[in-house]
């Protein structure tokens, strides 16, 4: 598995693309009821001691909130609670000459309203690796890193397994 991981990144590495690696599990898992009715109605962003811009809260709320409008979308509210632990960025000028990764670790935590009581629980862990060519791309790493976190929410929540 993880040699595979690794072989995947140096592929991505060589044609200059990214590649995406998950270290997320499922803690308590959302019940099937709420699988299929819920829908994140709010998001709750504590932040440990990461260096993020002034503007993350927002891009982080609002693109994990666009991620999980499109695979929760029940008539059931539910609260998001995340806690982010980790978030590095790739250094831009080693990014260009060789590689670089853009990695979050966190919690979320699924909340009913109604009762206070927390439905499900997940750790969320993403890395991203780019080559010298998706300086671009790896340079929006707080962005890139919303959009993986919503992801692997619908994920591990609400996207049945595959079969």
């Amino acid at each position: 598995m993880i040699r595979s991981s690794i072989s995947l990144a140096a592929a991505a590495l060589v044609v200059g693309g990214c590649v995406g690696m998950s270290r997320s599990e499922t803690v308590s898992p959302l019940s099937d009821n709420w699988t299929r009715t819920g829908r994140i109605e709010t998001i709750a962003l504590t932040k440990g001691d990461i260096k993020v811009t002034s503007e993350f809260d927002e891009i982080f709320k609002s693109r994990v909130k666009s991620k999980l409008d499109a695979c929760a979308k029940g008539p059931t509210p539910l609260a998001l609670e995340v806690t982010l632990d980790r978030l590095d960025k790739a250094n831009p000028v080693l990014t260009t000459v060789v590689a670089g990764a853009n990695v979050l670790r966190g919690q979320a935590r699924l909340v009913n309203p109604a009762t206070g009581a927390v439905v499900a629980d997940y750790k969320i862990g993403k890395t991203i690796v780019g080559g010298r060519f998706a300086i671009v791309v790896m340079g929006q790493a707080e962005e890139q890193l919303s959009d993986a976190f919503g992801d692997e929410l619908c994920k591990q929540a609400f996207l049945p397994p595959e079969k």
